[in-house]
Order: C-alpha cells, then sequence, then structure tokens
C-alpha cells in the first residue's frame, strides 16, 4: 500500500478517531497524510477501495461509518449527520443501555422543535445502512432537566444519547402527544426496576410527565390505535425504593 494511505488508515484506526467520516474529513486527513492536497479522483478510488474492504459503510452521500476503529462506527452515530441536533432516544437509547426487551429494527432519534416558520425533518429516513427514525419534540422538553440527568456524557466522542430514563420520557411525552402517533411502551418490553427512580422523578418533574410516568406504571396509560385508545399491557407492579 501506498505510504501516504496506510498513514491515513493508522489514523482512522486511533481510538479516539470518529466513528462517522464525512467526506470533507476524509479530504483533510488525506491531504494530511499525504503531505499536499489528494486530487478528488484519488480520494474517491481510495474510498471505494475502503468501502469494498469493509473499512467504510456509506450512509447517505458524503458520509461514512469507520470501520477501521474498534468498536466499529454503527448507525447511531450518524443520526445527528443526516440531521442536525439529533439526539438518539426512545427505543434506541433504551436498546444500548440494555433496558429494552424488543429491540427495534432501525435508530430512533429526536429532534428539537422551535418556534417559528421552520419545522425540523421527521419521520423515517433510509440510508445504506439501516432505517433512522426521527421524531421532534419542543426544545424545552427535549433539554429539560439538568444535562447529567438527561445525557449519556460518559460516552467519550460518540453520538448524543440520552440516559434511559430520558428515554423513557421522551416516548411517554410523544405517546401522549396528539401530534405522534407513536404509541407507548409495554411495560414488559422495559426494565424499568433496573432505571434510576430518583433521576426518573426530576426528569419527570421537569417534563411534567409526573402523572403520565405513573399512569404507564400502573398499566393506566392509554395506548393509540386506530382511533381506539386501550390500556398498556401490565406486567410486574411498580419499583419500590
Amino acid at each position: 500500500m501506498i505510504p501516504w494511505k496506510q498513514r491515513m488508515e493508522m489514523q482512522l484506526s486511533e481510538p479516539h478517531a470518529p466513528g462517522v467520516l464525512t467526506l470533507g474529513e476524509l479530504s483533510r486527513a488525506a491531504s494530511l497524510a499525504r503531505l499536499e492536497p489528494v486530487p478528488d479522483p484519488t480520494l474517491h478510488a481510495w474510498i471505494r477501495d475502503a468501502i469494498a474492504r469493509n473499512r467504510l459503510a456509506p450512509v447517505i452521500r458524503g458520509i461514512y461509518l469507520n470501520r477501521f476503529i474498534h468498536p466499529a462506527g454503527r448507525l447511531a452515530d450518524a443520526a445527528a449527520h443526516v440531521r442536525r441536533d439529533a439526539v438518539v432516544s426512545l427505543h434506541s437509547a433504551l436498546d444500548e443501555a440494555g433496558m429494552l426487551n424488543n429491540p427495534p429494527a432501525g435508530v430512533t432519534a429526536v429532534l428539537p422543535l422551535d418556534s417559528g416558520p421552520t419545522r425540523p425533518r421527521v419521520g423515517r429516513v433510509r440510508t445504506s445502512a439501516g432505517a433512522i427514525q426521527f421524531h421532534a419534540m419542543p426544545r424545552a422538553i427535549l433539554e429539560a432537566g439538568e444535562i447529567e440527568d438527561r445525557l449519556d456524557l460518559g460516552r467519550g466522542p460518540a453520538h448524543a444519547r440520552a440516559t434511559p430514563e430520558k428515554a423513557l420520557l421522551d416516548w411517554l411525552y410523544l405517546a401522549k402527544s396528539p401530534r405522534s402517533a407513536l404509541a407507548p411502551p409495554a411495560l414488559h418490553d422495559v426494565e424499568h426496576d433496573a432505571l434510576t427512580k430518583r433521576r426518573l422523578m426530576r426528569l419527570a418533574r421537569a417534563m411534567k410527565l409526573e402523572d403520565t410516568l405513573a399512569q404507564w406504571l400502573r398499566g393506566e396509560f392509554t395506548q393509540k390505535k386506530s382511533g381506539v385508545h386501550r390500556p398498556v399491557q401490565r406486567s410486574s407492579p411498580v419499583p419500590r425504593r
């Protein structure tokens, strides 16, 4: 392999290398490794070769998962590149924390909704690496509570991810909202006994969801289905701590 390519791939394999790489980042990395600008045809030829070797995985145009690193970059890492300010939450955050018994088929993320005419683009986005489902909620709700309660800050440079307590409450908020078709999680699908109850209650107060959370824990939260509301199945008693 040409020396500059070896140097570049070693750089991309470093422990703190990002899990997602943009075309611009790859161009700068190649230029640094070669000590001069790399022509676009040469860079794109290297990218095609890296994809063929399963060292890069395309997501959408100009965005790639970095598989030089271990663990390799994942689709969740790309959520904020597909939609700016996205936070991995709901099903995905609970699953990553080991607290969801029914793993999602794709990635779920939430976007901040601000006042004004501009609205975030929500819905399902199909990428070459899988699907990402984007939901939106008012920024005041998305960012309610202390940052250490709502975001998992001990994850290094990986994607922004809600704590499992915030992910559950985000899910309940959307399930309660008449503007969302998202149904609430079944009690037996969430390891709610493993949640940090004090954090859960702090966030519920900040999001004004104390009653909704209590209803869900009692199995009394109604589930949306074709305009008919029915109780979510109850599985186990309310956790006591």
